[in-house]
C-alpha cells in the first residue's frame, strides 16, 4: 500500500525521530538481545507517553472532540497522521490514523515489515500511556502488512 504523502514540518520531524527509535532499537538488540531491546524501548516510550497523557488529562472523562483537536490532529490539524474519523459521539472517539511518518519512515529505510511491527510495538507503550493518564479507556489496534494506513484507536469513558 501506497501511503498518503504528507509535507508537513512535524510529519519529518516524526520521520526523523523514527530514524534515532532504529538506530537506539538496533543497538540495544546488538548489545542487549532483542528482548531487552524491546523492553527498554517500551519502558521510554511509556514514559514520554505518561508526560503528554498528563497534559491532555483536562479533556476527561469525554471530550472526544477535544482529544480528536489536541491528539490526534495535533499542532499541523492532521496533517501528519490523516486521522479518519471512523466515529465520534457522546461515548466514543474511533480513528485510523491513514500515514505514519514512523511507519513510512521505517519502510523508507528498508525495514521489513517484522522489524516495523517489532518499532511499533515498542512505541505502541507511548500511545497505550497517554491515554491511560488522559484518562481514557481505550482499544489500539497496530498496523499489520497489508492493512492500510496505520494504527487505529477506541477511546471510551474510563470504566
Amino acid at each position: 500500500m501506497t501511503p498518503i504523502s504528507s509535507n508537513s514540518l512535524h510529519y519529518s520531524a516524526v520521520k526523523d525521530r523514527g530514524r534515532i527509535y532504529l538506530a537506539v532499537f538496533r543497538e540495544l538488540s546488538q548489545r542487549y538481545g532483542e528482548t531487552e531491546a524491546i523492553s527498554v524501548m517500551r519502558s521510554a516510550s511509556r514514559a514520554h507517553g505518561l508526560e503528554v497523557g498528563a497534559s491532555l488529562a483536562h479533556l476527561a472523562p469525554r471530550d472526544f472532540e477535544g482529544m480528536l483537536n489536541e491528539y490526534f490532529k495535533g499542532p499541523d490539524r492532521g496533517t501528519t497522521y490523516s486521522p479518519e474519523v471512523k466515529e465520534i459521539s457522546e461515548t466514543c472517539l474511533e480513528v485510523h490514523m491513514m500515514t505514519c511518518p514512523l511507519k513510512d519512515g521505517w519502510l523508507g529505510m528498508g525495514c521489513s515489515n517484522e522489524e516495523v511491527c517489532k518499532l511499533l510495538q515498542c512505541a505502541r507503550a507511548f500511545d497505550e500511556a497517554v491515554y491511560e493518564n488522559a484518562g481514557f479507556d481505550y482499544e489500539l489496534e497496530m498496523w499489520t502488512p497489508g492493512k492500510s494506513g496505520c494504527c487505529r484507536t477506541k477511546l471510551t469513558e474510563k470504566s
